[in-house]
């Protein structure tokens, strides 16, 4: 049965607290995202997402895990167990950076981490939009202006989120 969802964010607390629908101007949008989630949680649900039948996933997890030192390794066999499911359904998957924080030890990880994403969607000929050389600041730590607490993101962040996205998003849906 068709859901008649084009489009579903799926991740923590960053995606969860975009407002999606508004940002993207789409209505058939779903928002999967929880508060506090990790790549063991979204390995979990990920059917969930996948029962909706969208035309594409627009997944971003990891930050939650790397902040509770999870190791690189398991979190990126999380990963790769994530898209394997999304694209196992034909299902087109773009996947977005973790964005980095405030905290350079953190920042540390969230760039070794993302660069083995970057290098596992190469090879697996899956889109990765990386937003950090917006959302960074000449330190390498997340734009003041962008973020509620260091970690979090604020409405003008949102909004330049949105707007980098569309053009990917307008090429599948």
């Amino acid at each position: 049965m068709k859901k008649n969802i084009e489009l579903v964010m799926l991740g923590d607390s960053i995606i969860a607290r975009g407002d999606w629908k508004k940002l993207l101007k789409n209505d058939f949008i779903i928002n999967l995202g929880i508060d506090g989630d990790n790549t063991l949680g979204v390995l979990n649900r990920v059917n969930r997402a996948i029962e909706l039948e969208p035309k594409l996933i627009c997944l971003m997890i990891g930050i939650n895990d790397l902040c509770l030192s999870v190791p690189l390794e398991k979190i990126f066999e999380n990963y790769k167990n994530i898209l394997e499911k999304i694209l196992q359904k034909d299902i087109k998957v773009i996947v977005q950076s973790i964005l980095i924080t405030q905290m350079p030890a953190v920042n540390k990880k969230v760039n070794s981490l993302n660069n083995m994403i970057k290098e596992y969607c190469e090879i697996k000929n899956i889109e990765m939009i990386d937003f950090n050389s917006v959302f960074s600041n000449e330190k390498g730590l997340l734009r003041e202006d962008l973020t509620t607490d260091g970690l979090h993101l604020g409405e003008k962040a949102y909004k330049v989120w949105a707007y980098k996205l569309k053009n990917s998003i307008s090429q599948t849906i």
